[in-house]
């Protein structure tokens, strides 16, 4: 086995979390929509249990980044993997608190009946999730092209939004009595695109670990 040094082995550790917080937060995403769908209350609340757990992943994460930071000093791309994860932690735990708020959503619409997601919400979900997803592949495989993907993904997503956002609120004209489950699932789709939003993110700071260059604004 080749030796690995006390700082790689740290680095390891730190890439090892982050990939499962991208995994756990993935999975969140997924369940939560599923949860809306099949109008499963148990789904919805392993959800938020999950919450919990995502959270504590970003704690300990920025935990050791702050210590190799000041005691190894690291510089060029050891640096740049440190800032980046610190950033990208944020949005992880961003798109779980989005996913919790689409599952608690659905533990409302579970109690009732009327309109439903219909078919592009799960696309919605399914295309946010594989965003996700996709960025985690980028990061362990240092692939900036495959992030910059994203925002082609992130586009199909905001169509979505828009289409399911116009036939909620036609649904809401013809079935007054609708009106607060339609705008539960608008705001369900608005916490999808948004997830997508943060995937970009992610994206983003893997382009600049890749090739050290800032695209936040001009990718």
């Amino acid at each position: 086995m080749a030796y690995r040094s006390p700082a790689e082995a740290e680095l390891d550790r730190i890439r090892t979390l982050f990939l499962q917080m991208c995994v756990r937060a993935e999975s969140m995403v997924r369940l939560a929509v599923r949860s809306v769908v099949d109008r499963d209350p148990v789904l919805g609340r392993s959800v938020v249990d999950a919450d919990r757990e995502l959270d504590k992943l970003e704690v300990e994460i920025d935990k050791l980044c702050l210590s190799y930071l000041a005691r190894r000093s690291p510089q060029g791309f050891d640096l740049r993997l440190i800032t980046t994860v610190m950033k990208m932690v944020t949005d992880l735990e961003r798109i779980g608190d989005l996913a919790v708020n689409v599952a608690e959503r659905g533990l409302h619409l579970a109690r009732g009946t009327g309109v439903e997601p219909g078919q592009d919400f799960p696309k919605m979900g399914e295309l946010a999730a594989d965003m996700i997803r996709a960025a985690a592949d980028a990061f362990l495989e240092g692939d900036s092209e495959v992030a910059k993907e994203l925002f082609t993904r992130d586009k199909e997503v905001d169509e979505l939004n828009r289409k399911a956002f116009t036939k909620w609120i036609e649904a809401m004209g013809a079935h007054p009595d609708q009106v607060d489950r339609a705008l539960s699932l608008t705001s369900m789709s608005k916490h999808l695109e948004r997830v997508a939003d943060h995937a970009c993110n992610l994206g983003e700071m893997v382009v600049f670990l890749v090739e050290g260059e800032d695209v936040r604004h001009g990718l």
